[in-house]
């Protein structure tokens, strides 16, 4: 195998910044068939993990207590067309960090695992005019 990746030398693509060494150079000395299963294999831990995260779950089309209809609308059709995905697809998750809720869409599409922000849980003070 050491000669089929000496003979395609220049060819490799590089990984990911921050990827270990290690996992590079055993990657590097699989056969195609082997990596086309290590890349299924990535993309189900993947869904799995996004699967498991143990933050709360909603159907994103609902529009959360704490917001009016037309700014979720708003806040949600930015989230979509940031990620480039259809309406409807994926799951609205809440994740706490440094004690504030943030709403997110999380899910896959085309094979592409996508976490994209959509709003605070608690919406801005409406100025009252």
């Amino acid at each position: 195998m050491q000669n089929l990746v000496s003979d395609i030398g220049s060819k490799l693509p590089n990984p990911p910044k921050g990827w270990p060494q290690y996992l590079k150079d055993d990657l590097t000395k699989q056969d195609p068939e082997t990596l086309r299963e290590i890349a299924r294999f990535a993309d189900e831990l993947a869904l799995a993990k996004l699967e498991a995260d143990d933050t709360e779950r909603r159907d994103p089309g609902e529009t959360p207590d704490e917001w009016d209809d037309q700014q979720w609308d708003d806040a949600l059709d930015e989230a979509y067309e940031a990620v480039e995905v259809p309406r409807g697809k994926g799951s609205m998750t809440v994740n706490v960090i440094d004690g504030r809720g943030y709403y997110y869409l999380k899910g896959s599409h085309n094979g592409e695992f996508y976490s994209q922000y959509i709003a605070p849980v608690e919406p801005k003070e409406r100025s009252s005019d």
